[in-house]
This record gives C-alpha cells, sequence and structure tokens, in this order.
C-alpha cells in the first residue's frame, strides 16, 4: 500500500508540474522534461523514465539552442585575410547565455537518455 500511495503521489506531482509548463518558454519546457526525466530515472530506473510523456520533442530543443547560436554568429563565424573562420558558439557568449546554452545542451542529452546526468540518475538511483 505504501509503494502505491508513493507512485499516486508521484504521479500527481507529474501532473501540476504538467499544468504549469504549458504556460513555459521552449527553453523552460526542455529544462523540465529534462528534470522530469531524471527524477523519474531515480525513482524507477530507466523503463520509468522512457515512460514519462514529455512537453517537447528533442528537434524543439535542438531548434531553441540553434536559436541562442544565431545571436552570436557574427561574432564566431568570421572571415580574415580571405579566409573562413570558425569558433565554438559558446566561446563568444556571454557568461549568462552560456550558462543556458550548456543547461539546454544537457537537457537534450538527457531528452535522449543520454548524458552524464541521466545515466548516473538511472544507474545509481539515488
Amino acid at each position: 500500500m505504501k509503494q502505491l500511495t508513493l507512485k499516486a503521489l508521484f504521479l500527481s506531482g507529474v501532473a501540476a508540474f504538467s499544468m504549469n509548463v504549458h504556460a513555459a518558454s521552449v527553453y523552460d519546457q526542455c529544462v523540465a522534461d529534462a528534470k522530469l526525466l531524471i527524477e523519474a530515472g531515480i525513482q524507477g530506473g530507466n523503463t520509468a523514465a522512457r515512460q514519462v510523456q514529455q512537453a517537447t520533442t528533442v528537434q524543439q530543443c535542438r531548434e531553441e539552442l540553434t536559436r541562442m547560436e544565431v545571436k552570436y554568429e557574427d561574432q564566431w563565424r568570421f572571415e580574415k585575410d580571405g579566409k573562413q573562420y570558425v569558433r565554438a558558439a559558446y566561446s563568444v557568449m556571454t557568461p549568462e547565455d552560456r550558462l543556458k546554452w550548456a543547461t539546454l545542451f544537457n537537457a537534450i542529452d538527457t531528452k535522449n537518455f543520454m548524458g552524464v546526468r541521466y545515466l548516473m540518475a538511472v544507474y545509481y538511483r539515488q
């Protein structure tokens, strides 16, 4: 009975959380999906995490990541002496944007059921 109560509590929390996510931006939804997958992975392992319904697709999150990079495109893609040069986009971002970019990048890994945080959560489940 205790097990059933914990599952019901977890599911009701997920439902309430997902209702709040609908009003958020794509970035916020991607990060929230990742947190939800990690929580489900800790509770029930990889199988439980794969059954979680996500608010956004991986493609939507990647498009948001691209939007963040395009903001700095003139700084990381440039021409010098007739040659084209390209830097890593995050190398020219402000610290605040770099943090958001890295968080979204990790969220995409989690949504793909990969990445250190997700794999540690489902493996150690603590």
